[in-house]
C-alpha cells in the first residue's frame, strides 16, 4: 500500500503504542517511532519494514522541551511531512495517598503523562497546520481520568487534564481542519500492567470480573481504535473522549 500519510507515535516500543503503529502501518501510514529505548524501537521498525511499511526511529525523552522539539523535527525530516500525532507515552505510580505524596513524585507523574504531550504538540502543530488533507491528534488517556481509585491522584489528574486538553485542541484547531480525540483504556494486558501491579499475572482473572465483557483489554483493542481515529474514516469525529474499556465505565 502506498504511503500517503505520516504519523508520529510516542511510547511506540511496546504495548498500546506498538499496536497502534502496526495498525497505522497497515493503513499505509509511514510512522516515526518515538521512545526512550532505541533498541526496542529498532526492533519495531524492522518488523514494519519487513511487512512492507515505512518506519523511522527517533529516540528521545519528550518530557524535556529541547528533546520534544528535536524529536518532532527529526520525525518530519525522516518522513517528509506530518499528518498524525499519537500521544501514547506514559507511566503510572500508585499506592500513595495525597497527604503522603512528595512534590517530586507529583511533578514526575504530571511531567510524563501531561506536560510531555503538550511539549510534543507544541512542536508538532506548526507542521500539522502546514500539511493538507485530514490531520489528526489522538491522545491516550485512561479510565482513571473519570473512575477514581485510591492511590493514583497525580496520574489521574494528568489523564483528566489530557482529556480537557483534547477538547481544547478540537475547538482551537478544528477551523484549520485538524481533529483531536482521546481514547481512555481500562486495564490492558501490556508490560506496563505487570509493572503497575506486581501480582498482575496471578490476579488477571479477578481484575477481569469488573468488566462487563469479562476480559481485560489487549493492545490490539486499543490500537485499532487509535488507527480509526487517526484515519479519514473518522473525518467528522473530533473532541471525542472515547472509553475503550470493555464496558467498565458504563457499569
Amino acid at each position: 500500500m502506498p504511503v500517503t500519510r505520516a504519523a508520529l507515535v510516542t511510547g511506540a516500543g511496546s504495548g498500546i503504542g506498538a499496536s497502534a503503529r502496526q495498525a497505522l502501518a497497515g493503513d499505509g501510514v509511514a510512522v516515526a517511532l518515538v521512545g526512550r529505548r532505541a533498541q526496542l524501537l529498532e526492533q519495531v521498525a524492522c518488523a514494519i519494514r519487513a511487512a512492507g511499511g515505512e518506519a523511522a526511529v527517533v529516540p528521545g525523552d519528550i518530557a524535556r522541551p529541547d528533546e520534544a522539539e528535536r524529536v518532532v523535527a527529526e520525525a518530519v525530516r525522516a518522513l517528509g511531512a506530518l499528518h498524525v500525532v499519537i500521544n501514547n507515552a506514559g507511566e503510572i505510580r500508585r499506592g500513595v495517598r495525597v497527604h503522603d505524596l512528595d512534590v517530586e513524585r507529583w511533578d514526575a507523574q504530571i511531567a510524563v503523562n501531561l506536560r510531555a504531550h503538550f511539549l510534543v504538540l507544541r512542536a508538532a502543530l506548526p507542521h500539522l497546520l502546514g500539511a493538507t488533507g485530514d490531520r489528526a491528534i489522538v491522545n491516550v488517556g485512561s479510565t482513571l481520568a473519570h473512575k477514581a481509585v485510591p492511590g493514583v491522584a497525580p496520574y489521574a489528574a494528568a489523564k483528566g487534564g489530557l482529556a480537557s486538553l483534547t477538547r481544547c485542541l478540537a475547538v482551537e484547531y478544528g477551523p484549520d481542519g485538524i481533529r483531536a480525540n482521546a481514547v481512555m483504556p481500562g486495564i490492558v494486558r501490556t508490560p506496563l500492567a505487570h509493572v503497575d501491579r506486581p501480582d498482575f499475572t496471578q490476579r488477571q482473572h479477578d481484575y477481569a470480573l469488573a468488566y462487563p465483557l469479562r476480559r481485560l483489554g489487549e493492545p490490539e483493542d486499543v490500537g485499532a481504535t487509535i488507527a480509526w481515529l487517526a484515519s479519514p474514516r473518522s473525518a467528522w469525529t473530533s473532541g471525542a473522549i472515547l472509553d475503550v474499556d470493555g464496558g467498565l465505565s458504563a457499569a
